[in-house]
């Protein structure tokens, strides 16, 4: 009798079974990643919500796990990692210029500490670009915001105590972060990522849509205008490309209703701004922002070209920071604006270094409507998003933070010109090479 044990049928069934057991697993960290970036876990072992100034070790100590989960899936896919790093110049710029801030920081201990989370961040961002293809990368991300979605909800049910406001904004939701806007702002980007991850596979449409509902009612909860604002202006930006994408006749008139809507909106705001404050319920100071904003431009003064160095102007109580909280009289936690937050960071250095980054990112973004697949939904809804909550959070180069993640995971996939995805069209490179009429094809 001969032994079937060896044969070369039963090798690649059994290579098979650990390839799918791998790969499993491998998804399998991929989530417990992402959903740790997100700040859902930290916020509920970490933060006393009677002291939130109060230090927790341990809350440091875990994020050298995750920094090397990352690095051993940045190993495991190094040659892809390493092209996809090469052709995104700006972002490693912007990166090295908050490490080398050192040199010049207040506190450059601290500087350095948070620069190497910051390059984690970032790597991780690459690592999922190079891993996975839009629709991969789009799913996954989809699969996290939805389970978040989930446990928030079940959370404020549970735990209504501690998922809502007790003291101030009574009655908000604020889920497993410190604050509302916080939630606000994570189901915005889990509603926009609901959205790309339908309109790339509508056969899920029957748990991705329930889904990015949740997430909007969740933002309903939170009680935060901007993220309610940021979420209407996605939905109508999804259905303007949905539209411009699928009927092809209706290009114009939306371009043009588009367009007009958008000048309309800038008339206002420069004209009669009183007014679109009251409609969403914001007095002239935005919530104390523009008082912020105007004691931080003096401090900016001081250090305009290189800034504090990164990650510090608010670290030391009787630093740099002391005399802008003993103005305002709060304990103020970060400028609430991402582009100030970086000039007080790396200066005007650092400011015009992203610029670049997201004005190329965005226009290759920009390009896709024309030239791309189903992708385009998600790098225009993405990007549009990132940049409503630049200017009233400080989301731009944080370490430790999942918005910068799938910034850095989008501009990579654009920088490097990823091939576009078509639902039902073979994938094809995103230039085609054009063959003269003249030349004879083989």
């Amino acid at each position: 009798m001969v032994s079937t044990i060896h044969s070369p049928e039963s090798i690649a069934q059994r290579n098979y079974a650990l390839g799918s057991l791998f790969a499993g697993f491998e998804n399998v960290i991929y989530f417990l990643l992402m959903l740790y970036f997100t700040g859902a876990i930290g916020g509920i072992l970490f933060t006393d919500l009677n002291d939130l100034e109060r230090d927790f070790p341990m809350a440091r100590l875990m994020w050298y796990p995750i920094y090397i989960g990352v690095a051993l899936l940045g190993l495991r896919c190094f040659p892809q990692f390493l092209r996809i790093s090469v052709f995104n110049p700006f972002i490693v710029l912007c990166v090295m210029l908050c490490g080398i801030s050192m040199l010049w920081s207040i506190d450059p201990g601290i500087t350095l500490r948070r620069a190497v989370a910051l390059m984690m961040t970032t790597i991780f961002g690459l690592v999922i670009a190079a891993r996975y293809d839009w629709n991969g990368m789009v799913q996954r991300f989809a699969l996290v915001f939805g389970t978040l979605a989930i446990f928030t909800l079940i959370f404020g049910f549970i735990d209504p105590e501690r998922a809502t406001h007790n003291e101030i904004h009574i009655g908000a939701w604020r889920g497993p972060w410190v604050e509302k806007n916080y939630l606000g702002s994570q189901m915005t980007r889990g509603l926009v990522v609901l959205m790309c991850a339908f309109a790339m596979r509508p056969d899920r449409g029957w748990y991705w849509i329930p889904l990015g509902v949740l997430c909007f009612i969740l933002v309903i909860l939170s009680t935060s205008k901007t993220a309610l604002l940021a979420c209407l202006a996605a939905i109508g930006l999804f259905l303007v490309l949905r539209m411009f994408r699928r009927f092809p006749v209706l290009r114009i008139p939306v371009s043009y209703f588009f367009i007009a809507g958008v000048v309309g909106l800038g008339a206002m705001v420069a004209v009669a701004p009183e007014v679109l404050l009251e409609l969403i319920g914001k007095d002239k100071t935005l919530t104390g922002r523009t008082d912020i904003w105007d004691a931080l431009l003096r401090s900016i003064r001081d250090k305009p070209w290189l800034g504090y160095g990164y990650g510090v102007y608010w670290m030391d109580q009787l630093g740099p920071s002391y005399y802008v909280r003993l103005q305002l009289q709060w304990g103020i936690p970060t400028a609430h604006n991402g582009w100030i937050e970086t000039w007080l960071s790396v200066g005007l250095a650092g400011v015009l270094a992203f610029a670049m980054l997201f004005i190329w990112t965005a226009m290759l973004a920009y390009q896709r409507i024309s030239r791309g697949g189903a992708e385009t939904y998600w790098v225009i809804l993405v990007l549009s998003t990132y940049f409503i909550f630049s200017l009233s959070e400080s989301s731009i180069l944080q370490q430790n933070d999942f918005s910068w993640v799938i910034f850095v995971a989008t501009a990579a996939k654009l920088f490097a010109f990823e091939k576009p995805y078509w639902r039902n069209k073979p994938r094809e490179n995103y230039f085609t090479q054009v063959i003269p009429t003249f030349v004879k094809k083989d």
